[in-house]
């Protein structure tokens, strides 16, 4: 560690410095920056184990340490939080003389234990500065929030409370991290429990066919839903959040949501092959596929809501594009060797697929290097299947900008080659947590 006092002497050779490396922890990293208008809020909604690094961008060990902690923050996605607070920024001094940083990089890690106050309590970092130690350290202090019951338990446990309730049926001995980080991240929110090898009458009342099984109950009522998608920490945050959280806050006994026009997300190979290849190559006319790179943490709330503008920015896009018509000449199908089924559609239809791809996951990191975009987020990039043609977008993201540029890449206009294969193949690699 670099004492403060020492580099004080070099302040210009460091300004300089800063320049240089002014990106850290920027962009789509999975290490996000905090404040003092935000660091309570943030580090406080979670009971997750929370690292956070107190940096300055100008020190040579905090630049070291960099990739390390980034590698660290990917490992333990779902079970633990990393942050980091650059104290060379005069708004954020305050808050770095608030924790006592005496020298840079300094590491805090906060549990799940809190003050009168509510804020959470933290521990000094003293162990390697490698990603393997980091997140095995983060991994011990993962607290178990999750209550054992056994079968003939689980009703008391869900009329006890109104509050929501989150319960695993599973034939592992114990629950994996994943679901203890599931309960550190809505903890004094969602009580969590499990029952292990669950009896069958317990089975048969949830209607549970296969183990392992998540059942939401948003009160007290025993009225429940059950999760039917990947054990992966995103969606799994995202169902107990609606079928628990929102449920209950809303009122709403499980009415459906009003439908709208949709603008699907691209997780894996398939997604892409499906929403932009495979919708090309099955149009009657040449077709555009609209990508953006929204960064997304279903965890949060702010996240979640910078999201749903962005994505409603995109839905305007997908429904106020001009069909057109199979016979109308068009700039990307001007040379295309290939011919127009006789048989095709005679009606009109949409000259573009509108998709959005996760800037935080290996997906939307390999969208970013196959179509070689900036760091920036909301990124935006059109595609051309048949003519395997790209162009990113370098506008203001507002539907009017983003049509109109659109519809000059469908005249063929700025688009370039893409000499790479059209593939995010290997995406498909799931955290070795992501289990139940």
């Amino acid at each position: 560690m670099v004492s403060i006092r020492t580099l004080a002497a070099s302040a210009a050779a460091a300004a300089a410095a800063a320049v240089e490396v002014a990106g850290m922890y920027a962009g789509a990293s999975a290490v996000k920056q905090l404040t003092p208008r935000n660091f309570d809020r943030v580090v406080g909604r979670t009971s997750q184990p929370t690292f956070v690094e107190f940096y300055a961008p100008w020190c040579g060990h905090c630049q070291r340490l960099e990739p390390e902690y980034e590698r660290a923050a990917a490992r333990t996605r779902g079970i633990a939080k990393f942050y980091a607070v650059n104290c060379d920024e005069e708004s954020n001094r305050a808050l770095c003389a608030r924790f006592n940083v005496q020298g840079f990089p300094t590491l805090k890690v906060f549990n799940e234990k809190r003050s009168k106050r509510g804020l959470r309590r933290s521990v000094d970092y003293q162990g390697p500065r490698k990603a393997s130690a980091m997140a095995k350290f983060a991994r011990s202090m993962l607290p178990s929030l999750s209550t054992n019951l056994g079968s003939g338990e689980l009703d008391k446990f869900v009329t006890g409370s109104d509050k929501p309730k989150a319960v695993l049926l599973t034939t592992r001995p114990k629950p994996s991290d994943l679901w203890h980080g599931l309960a550190a991240h809505f903890d004094r929110r969602v009580t969590f429990a499990h029952v292990i090898d669950p009896e069958s009458q317990v089975l048969e009342r949830l209607g549970v066919n296969e183990l392992p099984a998540i059942a939401v109950f948003p009160d007290s009522s025993n009225t429940f839903e059950l999760y039917n998608g990947e054990t992966r920490y995103a969606p799994l945050v995202k169902f107990v959040h609606r079928a628990g959280i929102a449920k209950q806050t809303s009122g709403n006994s499980g009415q459906p949501a009003p439908s709208r026009l949709e603008v699907q997300q691209i997780t894996t190979q398939a997604d892409l092959e499906r929403l932009c290849i495979e919708s090309a190559e099955q149009s009657p006319i040449p077709v555009v596929c609209i990508i953006s790179v929204l960064a997304l943490e279903p965890e949060y709330e702010e996240s979640r809501s910078e999201h749903a503008q962005a994505v409603s920015v995109l839905e305007k896009v997908l429904s106020s594009q001009k069909l057109r018509s199979p016979h109308a000449p068009s700039g990307t199908s001007s040379d295309d060797d290939e011919e127009e089924d006789s048989a095709s559609s005679t009606k009109d239809s949409p000259p573009f697929r509108v998709a959005w791809v996760n800037a935080l996951d290996a997906a939307g990191q390999q969208i970013r290097k196959l179509f070689e975009l900036s760091d920036d987020v909301p990124a935006v990039v059109a595609v051309s299947p048949r003519k395997n043609a790209v162009a990113p977008y370098r506008g203001a993201f507002t539907s009017t900008d983003i049509l109109d540029w659109a519809e000059q890449c469908y005249q063929g206009r700025g688009m370039r080659k893409l000499t790479a294969e059209l593939s995010i193949a290997d995406t498909q690699t799931a955290p070795a947590h992501d289990e139940l």
